[in-house]
């Protein structure tokens, strides 16, 4: 499935789903590819297999999604297809493993946190970075406390600094890490482990750890109007997303004093 720049592809075999996004060179997610992965997760070979492995093309997962989508103009259709990718990829009958290399920054990040499951090549590097550009990310404000806990989140989102894979291991941010040229081998014996198990035990299991936790939904919409209706209405929303595009340093205006 192909529209714009970017593509999306999905293979079957035996248990096991398998999805590739490509976008050259980062694979950072516009509107259009969002809405093809999103259309891919719920394809007939991804909801009845036992395991779906998650993954981005040329050993790179995701720097993220597109800056300029972010802007006034665009973040609203941007936002509402985001947690509609989100959404979908939480509710695949399966365990999805995601396969982690090279970046793995902002949504892409928060992408992950959708996942059941990551194994991560030793090169990978994570990071939330958006409150360098003057915004933070709704989904991983509200999902990553789960399981990184309170502190480890705040330190991820307030800083943005990016970490190894090593440190993403740590923090449960991955499952395991591996070195780089050993992922795929772990990856395949991890789902050939899975597809052995019987797939409605799996279904339920699922369903029940999702269950205990919580559906992240509701909160997530908070997040979002927050996002929407408070930070991106005050006069210099767009000044570090415009920074960022224009290659210069953000100028943010000094308050509360």
């Amino acid at each position: 499935m192909s529209r714009g720049t970017g593509s999306v592809r999905v293979g079957r075999t035996g248990t096991r789903a398998t999805i590739v996004w490509d976008r050259p060179p980062l694979n950072v997610f516009d509107l259009a590819l969002i809405e093809d992965l999103s259309e891919v997760l719920r394809s007939e070979p991804v909801q009845t297999a036992h395991v779906v492995v998650a993954k981005g093309a040329r050993h790179r997962w995701s720097a993220g999604l597109a800056v300029e989508d972010h802007l006034s103009s665009r973040v609203r259709p941007m936002l509402r297809a985001f947690g509609e990718l989100l959404r979908a990829l939480w509710e695949v009958p399966g365990p999805v493993l995601a396969e982690v290399e090279g970046p793995c920054l902002g949504g892409g990040l928060e992408l992950l946190g959708a996942c059941d499951l990551a194994i991560a090549g030793a090169s990978a590097t994570f990071a939330q970075p958006e409150v360098r550009l003057g915004v933070f990310p709704p989904f991983a404000a509200v999902v990553n406390g789960r399981s990184l806990g309170p502190k480890r989140t705040a330190e991820l989102l307030f800083l943005g600094d990016t970490i190894g894979a090593a440190q993403a291991e740590a923090f449960g941010l991955v499952t395991r890490t591996v070195a780089d040229d050993t992922i795929e081998d772990l990856v395949n014996r991890t789902t050939d482990q899975l597809g052995g198990f019987r797939r409605e035990t799996l279904v339920y299991l699922k369903k029940v750890l999702h269950e205990s936790e919580g559906p992240p939904w509701v909160l997530l919409e908070r997040a979002e109007r927050t996002y929407l209706e408070e930070l991106m209405t005050l006069p210099d929303a767009e000044e570090g997303l415009r920074a960022f595009l224009e290659k210069r340093a953000p100028v943010w205006p000094v308050r509360g004093r």
